[in-house]
């Protein structure tokens, strides 16, 4: 009898304390009221609040259903955002976050020519010691300048360490300096994907094009120190958290394995996933890094793109790999999604024949991207829906749209109306509202223009789906990675001209708040 009774008073203890761990794993860690919270299905309704437990969501609903929720505890952490809206947390899915390494770096007008450039770069040469670093960069005008040689960089600073890269990212020119300094001689052969610029003579003139130009970015990125490495990459987290960003898909130009290690030294809370960006077709791959990135062509603003229809001044452009299949099948066989720059719509008609070819089938599990996708005309959409291709586009290159040939360029809407993914990627200013003015505002195409929930979910849900995560982030809803953004103003609403302004007020990852400017 006593054993019986023993048993049974073990039994109810052990009962409630499996009934007060269950309560207490029913209670939300943080509660947000009085919200706009975005739908994670655009049909359903707006909710009010939102309850988080841990690191992801836990219930999202009216301001009553969520109330219930909150422990009777006057310490419990319970904000009210008096109705501010709240995002999915932006996953920026193409950016290249900015080196450490110590240069000066001169103001030269995006619109200016070279007198102006000159004395630009001439104060620089003036203000600083014969051993630092000038880097400078040049709009439209002077990027598709051919007569900018190292011969005038020499002249201007002879000994002088000078590199001039285009806003485009593709072409630079340096000074003789320079190119010594980042290990090029004169007897310098194109590497593949790449080549120099030479004069009459067949010397090199100091102007570089693509792989060339990477290669030597390279280097000089890998000039930076650790600690410059580190504070690099905590100054580029301050600056995403504060536009709400919580995921990036990077491809750092210099060395992947020292970005990874400094960005674990930095120690800062924003998602990264880094994107192999080998500068050889045979170079290693980077352990911890997922994805196969490779450049096919440049751009139309140097007409660099490749395209079916000549450009208004001549010229088609050029693909920068004579065999892109090499390129593809290495993505393939490594069991690595296959990133491409493919700007131009000869690249893009070339990469899809070849991927095609590869294999017409068994691509849509590792979500191939195309990445910019400029040139991705209709007559491209059934090739690229059959082969899994994901899009992703940089609106602020949307005002470049008439460097392109006649046609139809840099389309947006009708590549979402097709059914194929679209994401977004800054490529450019990080200011994730700049590029949904841009997408959403299209004076160059207006019935490409996207709408603003649309560009949201471009830069959220498609954004995650791009690197194969819709399972975990990109939406609000329970179970859910909580990773939001709490907005300065309504970007469903807010007047076009005002976008840009708008900021985070509160950026939460895992379900801690990382940035507060409530």
């Amino acid at each position: 009898m006593k054993r019986a009774l023993l048993l049974a008073v073990v039994v109810a203890l052990v009962a409630l304390t499996l009934s007060a761990q269950t309560a207490g794993d029913n209670r939300p860690t943080l509660v947000l009221l009085n919200a706009k919270v975005s739908p994670a299905d655009p049909a359903k309704p707006w909710a009010e609040a939102v309850a988080i437990q841990g690191s992801k969501i836990m219930a999202v609903g009216t301001m009553a259903e969520i109330r219930r929720l909150v422990p009777d505890d006057p310490k419990f952490p319970v904000i009210d955002l008096r109705g501010r809206v709240i995002i999915p947390g932006i996953n920026d899915a193409h950016v290249h976050p900015g080196d450490g390494t110590v240069a000066f770096r001169p103001s030269i007008g995006f619109d200016v020519g070279w007198p102006e450039a000159h004395a630009a770069i001439a104060n620089a040469i003036d203000e600083t010691p014969g051993d630092m670093w000038i880097v400078g960069t040049l709009g439209p005008r002077l990027a598709a300048d051919p007569s900018i040689t190292r011969t005038q960089l020499d002249k201007l600073g002879p000994g002088r360490k000078i590199i001039l890269r285009s806003f485009t990212g593709h072409g630079a020119v340096l000074s003789s300096a320079a190119m010594t300094a980042l290990g090029v001689n004169e007897n310098a052969v194109d590497p593949p994907g790449g080549w120099y610029g030479r004069d009459e003579s067949g010397r090199l003139n100091g102007r570089v094009s693509e792989y060339a130009q990477w290669a030597l970015d390279r280097r000089f990125y890998d000039l930076a120190s650790d600690d410059e490495l580190v504070d690099a990459a905590r100054s580029f987290s301050a600056e995403a958290l504060q536009y709400g960003i919580t995921s990036v898909q990077a491809m750092p130009i210099g060395d992947q394995a020292r970005f990874m290690k400094a960005w674990r030294a930095a120690s800062v809370p924003l998602r990264l996933r880094v994107i192999n960006f080998p500068m050889t077709p045979d170079a290693p791959l980077v352990t911890g890094a997922r994805g196969l990135k490779w450049i096919f062509d440049g751009t139309p603003v140097e007409r660099g793109a490749a395209v079916r229809k000549a450009y208004s001044g001549g010229g088609q452009g050029r693909i920068n790999f004579k065999d892109i299949a090499g390129p593809i099948k290495r993505a393939r066989e490594a069991n690595q999604q296959l990133l491409v720059h493919a700007s131009g719509d000869e690249t893009i008609a070339k990469l899809l024949a070849a991927m095609n070819a590869i294999s017409p089938t068994g691509w849509e599990a590792t979500r191939p991207r195309i990445e910019h996708g400029d040139g991705l005309q209709r007559d491209l959409f059934d090739a690229a829906k059959r082969l899994g291709i994901v899009v992703v586009q940089n609106p602020s290159h949307f005002p470049f749209r008439g460097a392109f040939p006649e046609g139809d360029y840099m389309l947006a809407k009708s590549i979402v109306n097709a059914g194929i993914p679209l994401a977004i990627g800054s490529d450019g200013p990080l200011n994730p509202f700049l590029n949904i003015m841009f997408a959403t505002d299209r004076p160059d195409l207006p019935a490409e223009a996207l709408t603003r929930e649309q560009a949201v979910t471009a830069y959220t849900a498609t954004a995650a789906y791009a690197e194969l995560a819709e399972g975990q982030k990109g939406k609000i809803a329970p179970g859910m990675l909580a990773d939001l953004a709490v907005l300065s103003d309504d970007v469903f609403k807010s007047r076009i001209a005002n976008l840009p302004e708008i900021r985070s007020v509160m950026t939460i990852i895992d379900g801690k708040i990382v940035y507060q400017n409530l």
